[in-house]
């Protein structure tokens, strides 16, 4: 089965980032994220498998466009035929969170 995956580095130093150093100590990143995503899911009329229960703390993402996309691997949350389910959210919408000298300040 096909997965995706990606990584996001700091070029000078080469720290390599997950998701929880893109924010803030102690914001509830998890419950954010996932409330935007659900909204998406709503919006999107995205068919999912079952009720949809958050992001993982480790949940998979990449960054473009003044933008973090949190993505999801096949079967995970949709069917199949629905492909790699993708979830752009503006840095402006969780700039209050978005922790300083995270690649994602560098968005802002």
């Amino acid at each position: 089965m096909t997965i995706i995956k990606s990584l996001t580095f700091d070029i000078d130093t080469g720290k390599e980032y997950n998701l929880e150093e893109l924010f803030k100590p102690g914001s509830d990143y998890v419950g954010i994220l996932s409330k935007i995503i659900e909204k998406q899911i709503k919006e999107r009329e995205i068919p999912i498998l079952g009720e949809f229960k958050g992001i993982r703390r480790n949940q998979d993402y990449y960054i473009a466009d003044k933008a973090l996309v949190i993505y999801f691997q096949l079967y995970e949350i949709t069917p199949y035929a629905f492909g790699f389910p993708m979830f752009p959210i503006s840095v402006y919408e969780i700039q209050d969170i978005i922790r300083e000298g995270s690649p994602l300040s560098a968005m802002l």
